[in-house]
């Protein structure tokens, strides 16, 4: 299933020497932005080295149909797997506030993989964005991944290595996902079954990035928000503060949406710097844009007014 990775070379070969070796550590840390697709990587790695002449089995844990760690906030021994039809590998996702782990997840997951290995090879924990754990989560997992049970294999992934606590960091040996080429992204997004001119704008806008790209192909509100995105950036091209105005009004009273949107405009906004001739936006329009939708970012997030943030941004377009 490692072939099914879309370029990493690299990484491919060194775990697929571990996986034919039988030397793969216990504990593998893949990092990647989000939207490169490090969570499909793992369940690469997981698949074959579950299911090495991969079948039904390796196919349904590709897509996700594992069992699950799940809790409730506040509640510590509210912990429990959900079984999945993939009985032998577990997924882990932060449930509680940003996406944080419960620690009642973790705890849920280390009494499961103490249990008898079910079938095939051993047992797979799936971690998905475990910079997101605070110190008392990652405790909870530090206690099984230095003594984890045998056959069993932890696969963690993380937007950025500077984000996982070093306790966790220090346990894995740790693996770059790299964005392939636009046109490598196009080709591979256009055999999933996206349209050719769906792929190549969505991979040329998101540089690569095939699990962005799949998500903007295949979700139609996804779908509008680039379309939205692409709108701003006409108006940031045209230097005309009206239109940006009237289309940022409507996220007012929507941080996320707001949020969300100006990620897609600055994903434009940076593909116009490298030139793509599918943004509207083109060298120094592009830069200023860029930094505009940067810097609303960092005040969105900083708990300031959005009303507030999208006006002022949209006073910036007669800048451009």
């Amino acid at each position: 299933m490692l072939e099914r990775i879309a370029g990493n070379e690299e990484l491919k070969s060194s775990i697929r020497r571990m996986l034919e070796g039988r030397r793969l550590t216990h504990s593998v840390l893949l990092v990647g932005e989000a939207g490169l697709g490090a969570g499909f990587a793992a369940r690469c790695v997981a698949a074959d080295y579950l299911y090495p002449q991969g079948g039904a089995p390796a196919e349904a844990l590709l897509r996700g149909e594992c069992c699950r760690a799940v809790a409730k906030a506040g509640k510590r021994d509210s912990g429990q797997i959900e079984t999945g039809i993939v009985r032998e590998a577990i997924s882990v996702t932060g449930m509680g506030s940003g996406g944080r782990y419960l620690v009642g997840q973790v705890t849920a997951m280390r009494s499961e993989i103490f249990n008898t290995s079910l079938s095939a090879e051993g047992r797979a924990v799936l971690l998905y964005h475990v910079e997101r754990m605070n110190e008392e989560s990652a405790n909870a997992l530090l206690k099984v991944m230095e003594e984890p049970p045998e056959g069993v294999l932890f696969l963690l992934t993380a937007d950025s290595l500077a984000g996982v606590l070093p306790t966790i960091r220090s346990r894995c040996i740790s693996f770059a996902v790299a964005p392939v080429s636009p046109e490598d992204c196009a080709r591979y997004c256009t055999a999933q079954g996206v349209g050719a001119k769906d792929a190549a704008l969505y991979s040329a806008l998101f540089d690569g990035h095939i699990g962005t790209v799949l998500a903007a192909a295949r979700d139609e509100a996804r779908r509008e928000q680039v379309d939205r995105a692409l709108a701003l950036a006409k108006a940031a091209a045209a230097r005309d503060s009206y239109a940006a105005a009237v289309l940022l009004a409507a996220y007012e009273k929507d941080k996320a949406g707001a949020s969300a949107l100006l990620a897609d405009f600055r994903a434009v906004a940076a593909a116009g710097l490298r030139g793509s001739t599918h943004s509207p936006v083109e060298g120094e329009t592009a830069r200023k844009a860029l930094g505009a939708a940067d810097a609303a970012m960092q005040q969105i997030g900083a708990q300031v007014n959005p009303r507030i943030v999208l006006s002022v941004l949209a006073a910036k377009f007669r800048t451009f």
